[in-house]
């Protein structure tokens, strides 16, 4: 029996590989789940989401912990979870140092590597930072490379990698997505009545100082002056980021939360009308359910999402952010109306049994 090992060390990553496990039973391979602590919390909720128990885990992740030792650490014990279980291939999935210290560890055990949300590519080495380099680095360290869109299989193809070996599935998101969307629950946060429902959301790690601080006073602007609006702000633990959020304390038309685990993520983002974010993965469940977004960044890897009517980008600067959001939230917005409708472009929610078939095989 073909062993699969799979590197899970944030909340995204497990997201996007859960779907992976049941189709690798499928296809008569035995997955195995070795748990990072990239982000702890986080993700064991994920996982618990998902009812995946890993066979293996350690403990990345510490506070205020420089990057290299970050790395370090995610290299060393993923190189000891690939001797202990011997695996057939190791899988990681998109840019966290997770995914680049489990595909150098790999290399260096000889072991194959399969990438799952391979090619995304912005072209700008420090944006964002540091996935940008951490996703081309794992594109350099990879046997298979399984591709969200033909954009990212362009992508790939354009850096010399063998089209043999790039295989073109649609992202997994979907398959969490629609497994939300089978599994459905009611969100203990409740929405007012005749209130119009927005979700906010501001993490990236360049956006840290300054630019962060807009965003979230941007937020405060744009439900001071729309007496209709009420937001949802899950906001991350990192304490740069709880300290910008500290500007929407006295707002009451503004509910702070903890990040909830993915199925209540999707519950209440689907409830929701409007979306403000810097994150990458959501820009790709909001295209999927027709919400227009937002997106705090000059630059995006998901330029399918724009190209499709579904995405905005608005910029990291407060006053770009808030003319954005100003335009979709007009009387009888045009825009709003034309970036309200889902799209297919991020895939069909059966990526994940195209890279098992893929993976069996090889």
């Amino acid at each position: 029996m073909k062993r699969i090992l799979l590197a899970i060390g944030t909340r995204p990553e497990a997201i996007k590989l859960c779907p992976l496990l049941p189709a690798l039973c499928e296809k008569g391979m035995e997955p195995i789940v070795c748990a990072t602590g990239q982000h702890v919390e986080l993700l064991e909720e994920a996982l618990k989401d998902y009812g995946v128990e890993p066979q293996i885990t350690f403990r990345a992740m510490e506070p205020g912990q420089p990057r290299p030792d970050l790395l370090a650490k995610l290299t060393k014990g993923i190189g000891e979870a690939i001797r202990a279980s011997k695996p057939d291939c190791l899988v990681v999935q998109g840019d966290t140092a997770t995914a680049f210290a489990g595909a150098l560890a790999a290399f260096y055990e000889n072991v194959p590597v399969a990438h799952v949300e391979a090619g995304l590519r912005t072209h700008q080495i420090k944006t964002p930072f540091p996935e940008e380099m951490q996703r081309r680095a794992v594109a350099l360290l990879a046997d298979l490379h399984f591709a969200p869109t033909a954009v990212a299989r362009r992508n790939l193809l354009s850096e010399g990698i063998d089209e043999t070996r790039v295989h073109l599935v649609g992202n997994t998101v979907i398959d969490a997505l629609r497994f939300s969307q089978s599994h459905p629950i009611t969100p203990e946060w409740d929405i007012p009545p005749r209130l119009f429902p927005i979700l906010f959301t501001a993490h990236r790690r360049e956006n840290f100082g300054g630019a962060i601080k807009g965003m979230f006073r941007a937020l405060r602007r744009i439900v001071e002056t729309h007496e209709n609006l009420f937001a949802f702000c899950p906001v991350h633990a990192n304490p740069k980021v709880r300290e910008a959020a500290k500007v929407l304390e006295g707002c009451d038309r503004i509910r702070v939360i903890d990040p909830p685990g993915p199925v209540r993520f999707h519950a209440l983002l689907s409830k929701c009308r409007l979306v403000m974010t810097d994150s990458g993965g959501i820009q790709e469940e909001v295209t999927a359910l027709g919400i227009p977004t937002v997106v705090m960044r000059y630059s995006t890897e998901r330029m399918e999402g724009v190209r499709a009517g579904c995405l905005m980008l608005s910029g990291t600067h407060e006053d770009g952010i808030v003319c954005a959001v100003n335009a979709l939230l007009r009387p009888n917005s045009e825009l709003y109306e034309q970036m309200s409708h889902p799209s297919d472009v991020f895939g069909d929610g059966k990526a994940a049994g195209r890279i098992a078939s893929v993976l069996a095989k090889a």
